[in-house]
């Protein structure tokens, strides 16, 4: 197996859903390969960096506007996260509240790593908190409720990206055309990091680079690297909420991880463990 070989599998690799039938050729270019156990390590701080990072701190003036909003619109709707699920479906509305207000800073942070923008993000969390308390009856449990919120929040927001002004490039239903494995982005700087990810993501100093690092990405790929890797959609979830295919899904997702792999050990690698890359990855 070569590098770029094992590049095309490190999504299944770092997934735990390698094809077993590549296990052994794959574990044995590992064990000789010491840039490729780097680069597969450093893909796994970065995913564990985004992870980490603090959610968006909602804004004072959206918590007490989703208060108003939801005391307006209540009306004895039904369902919610197991007992309040069931109590809100019954007509609770402090079981409604606790399951809204307990998700409303997750809510407004996807909503903000996809839209970018402050107020639009403000605006797809209003959306999303009136969708669910108009159609909480339609729960039909067969997720858990995180999983069905964050889908329509996810939903509203891509709404309002296709509504907004002419985007440069390619659509977000544009799937098919750029989304195979010839291309893969190589690492070029392959370090091992300085520090464990999640000392990073404390420093007020660095949060920053890492956030514009994600919002620096092509759409396509932040997107899904927002949806796979912080908010752990599966690939077939992903597919769908994205209107693309699961292969789709699974190209767009190494490109993203390579790039912020790429930009991450830049800032955050050891420059004195730096290692070259593989002449044949060239």
């Amino acid at each position: 197996m070569k590098c770029e070989e094992l590049l095309a599998a490190l999504n299944e690799y770092v997934d735990g859903e390698l094809d077993p039938a590549i296990c052994d050729p794959f574990q044995e270019h590992l064990k000789d390969c010491n840039p490729c156990q780097i680069v597969i390590d450093n893909v796994r701080q970065t995913i564990r960096l985004y992870k980490a990072e603090e959610q968006f701190e909602l804004p004072a003036t959206l918590h007490a506007r989703l208060g108003r909003l939801l005391r307006e619109r209540w009306k004895g709707k039904a369902d919610a996260d197991q007992p309040l699920v069931e109590q809100a479906k019954g007509g609770d509305f402090a079981a409604m509240e606790s399951l809204l207000l307990k998700y409303e800073r997750q809510v407004f942070t996807i909503a903000r790593r996809i839209v970018q923008q402050h107020q639009d993000a403000e605006e797809v969390v209003q959306q999303t908190f009136v969708s669910v308390i108009e159609h909480l009856g339609e729960f039909r449990e067969q997720s858990r409720f995180r999983t069905w919120l964050l889908r329509i929040a996810t939903n509203h927001a891509l709404a309002l990206l296709r509504k907004r002004a002419v985007r440069a490039g390619p659509s977000l239903d544009d799937g098919q055309l750029e989304d195979g494995y010839d291309g893969i982005p190589h690492p070029e700087f392959i370090a091992v990091w300085r520090d464990a990810p999640e000392e990073i993501a404390q420093r007020r100093e660095t949060r920053r680079y890492v956030d514009e690092a994600l919002a620096e990405l092509d759409e396509k790929y932040r997107l899904v690297f927002v949806l796979r890797d912080i908010e752990e959609f599966s690939t077939r979830e992903t597919a769908d909420i994205l209107a693309i295919s699961p292969e789709a899904v699974k190209v767009r997702l190494l490109r993203a991880r390579l790039m912020l792999r790429e930009r991450l050990t830049r800032r955050f690698g050891d420059e004195s463990t730096r290692v070259a890359p593989p002449e044949h990855t060239s």
